[in-house]
């Protein structure tokens, strides 16, 4: 498939239809303008570097499981630029592979949160996964898509966490009580052509904000459980003097 370019992204605003003209979407694109109206940037269609573009699956309780199970739902809340949270994760039974419309997440997928949190992104190759021992099912907040060959969903990925992206995506999400994105806007997306060559210095940039990350998580993660057990222990000395109080 050829990769669509463009002449410039913010030109093509004025092409959705109706003209956003509100105060929600005038605050996002001028946060994200300065990056997407730059003329020197050869821009490329996302959309020309996906495939197989859908939403998640929306299940109902009946596939629900009580226990850990292999099937993994993925939720917005657990797609953060950081990594997959296993916060609140919620399983399915095998029941739910019968399913017409089931699919499950495979290697070198985007999956994009369209619902609640906006445009936050994250590649299924990502070492938060682990596709060799649990399925992953998207939820129907997230949308997900495959990659053409020869490109990363790990770089596609890093680039719509940018902060003018996820700008930009949030100045074209709609709704009146809860935003959000749909698959058009993900496919319109424009994108430059150098995060789409081999071997792109961007990439080892992406790349060491990865790592970094991931050392701040662990330091937090140590931090957190500081926290609880501070929390047990002091839970614990205060309702014995409440008690106390009482004999």
């Amino acid at each position: 498939m050829a990769i669509t370019k463009e002449k410039n992204s913010i030109s093509d605003v004025v092409m959705y239809s109706p003209l956003r003209c509100d105060t929600h979407f005038k605050h996002n694109i001028i946060l994200a303008s300065d990056f997407f109206s730059n003329p020197e940037i050869e821009w490329v269609s996302l959309g020309s570097v996906l495939k197989n573009i859908r939403n998640g699956m929306n299940v109902t309780t009946d596939y629900y499981s009580m226990e850990e199970t292999q099937y993994h739902y993925i939720s917005v809340s657990q797609i953060k630029e950081y990594g997959l949270v296993k916060k609140n994760q919620n399983y399915l039974n095998d029941n739910v592979a019968d399913l017409s419309n089931y699919f499950e997440i495979k290697d070198n997928m985007l999956l994009v949160t369209r619902s609640g949190t906006i445009g936050v992104a994250i590649s299924s190759s990502h070492s938060s996964f682990d596709l060799e021992k649990n399925t992953y099912v998207a939820s129907g907040f997230v949308i997900t898509a495959e990659m053409q060959d020869g490109f990363l969903s790990s770089t596609i990925a890093s680039y719509i966490n940018m902060n003018p992206v996820q700008r930009y995506l949030i100045a074209m999400s709609a709704g009146a009580c809860q935003k959000n994105i749909s698959q058009p806007v993900i496919t319109n997306l424009p994108i430059p052509s150098v995060l789409l060559k081999e071997n792109n210095k961007i990439q080892c940039m992406f790349d060491e904000y990865e790592e970094k990350s991931l050392d701040i998580l662990k330091d937090i993660d140590k931090k957190e459980a500081e926290l609880e057990e501070l929390k047990k222990k002091t839970s614990n000395y205060i309702i014995n003097e409440i008690v106390n109080e009482y004999k």
